[in-house]
């Protein structure tokens, strides 16, 4: 009767390992999968952070060459103003380059490359400041205003070229 009963026994422990060993299959083919997702998942958001990135660097190239443009229109109207809002019209312009100042730190920062160099804006900035001094004791500011143009022109070309 032993013998019988080891047999049985035998094969109901060899079933217990069966299911056992069937769990373990399933466990893993399930570990497999989620693994799977999880990469797809991982995949699929790193090509949405790669586009992000991009469009972001578009944008910023963009708000830059719209806040110079709009320098270069304010510039434009100093010549045509006759001195009435002259003061009003520095302001904006030393506004839009330091936003484009800001812009190109910003693109800097995030991507290593400056949408113009420093001097560029520093030479702006005392360009600006030559002319309000000028424009503050009633001298000719004629030359200033083609300094201003001239460097704003540079500033908006270099601009242009990065797209």
């Amino acid at each position: 009767m032993e013998r019988w009963e080891n047999r049985y026994t035998h094969s109901r422990n060899g079933a217990a390992r069966a299911v056992e060993h069937s769990k373990a299959d399933r466990i893993k083919n399930i570990l497999l999968i989620l693994l799977a997702v999880a990469l797809l998942g991982i995949g699929i958001a790193g090509g949405q952070a790669i586009v992000f990135r991009g469009e972001t660097k578009d944008l910023i190239a963009a708000r830059a060459i719209a806040e110079c443009g709009e320098a270069v229109s304010q510039a434009d109207l100093l010549s045509r103003s006759g001195g009435s809002d002259t003061a009003g019209a520095l302001g904006k312009i030393r506004a839009n380059i330091n936003a484009v100042d800001v812009l190109s730190s910003m693109n800097q920062s995030l991507y290593g490359q400056v949408l113009a160099p420093q001097s560029v804006f520093t030479d702006l900035y005392n360009v600006i400041d030559s002319y309000s001094a000028k424009l503050k004791v009633g001298s000719a500011t004629i030359e200033e205003l083609t300094n201003l143009k001239d460097r704003l022109s540079v500033l908006q070309t270099q601009l242009v070229e990065l797209r």
